[in-house]
């Protein structure tokens, strides 16, 4: 698996980065991280697929999901570069913990009506943490995402 073979030209969504040396459990939580990721983000920028991006969130990232959809008046425009920086066994032991660090400085915002509505200080860098927790069906979705800082990652480190 390479970060290239995550990415979704299609979709403009460039995985630029992912930790090397990861075992068999890290490298799957990574593949459902870029899926659910890679799922809202095509929700915020082509207004689709609302059900998966649901389906691979529970918990806080789940009413995230619905009270950010049920207030979009916009859409963003690609393209969004990730990169992953760590896969770690979280604190509790029962979920996995995903830093990321999502390049939105090249993403432009538009309204409904075709309108550019692009705010330039929301065009940052955000480093992330998501927690995944398993479901019943063996997969890892989103539990609870944290913002850790703007500007201060790379997507190129992950961190």
């Amino acid at each position: 698996m390479t970060a290239e073979s995550l990415s979704d030209p299609d979709l403009g969504y460039t995985v630029v980065s992912i930790p090397d040396g990861l075992d068999a459990t890290k490298t799957k939580v990574l593949q459902d991280y870029v899926a659910y990721d890679k799922a809202t983000w095509r929700l915020w920028s082509t207004g689709e697929g609302y059900d998966d991006a649901l389906n691979r969130t529970t918990g806080a990232a789940q009413g995230m999901l619905r009270d950010g959809y049920d207030a979009m008046t916009d859409r963003a425009n690609p393209p969004i570069r990730v990169g992953v920086g760590s896969v770690e066994v979280s604190k509790d032991t029962k979920s996995m913990d995903v830093t990321a660090c999502i390049d939105k400085t090249q993403v432009t915002r538009t309204d409904f009506q075709g309108n550019d509505v692009t705010k330039k200080e929301k065009q940052w860098r955000v480093k992330l943490l998501v927690q995944m927790a398993s479901n019943s069906q063996g997969e890892w979705i989103a539990e609870n995402e944290t913002i850790l800082s703007h500007n201060e990652c790379t997507a190129e480190a992950g961190k």
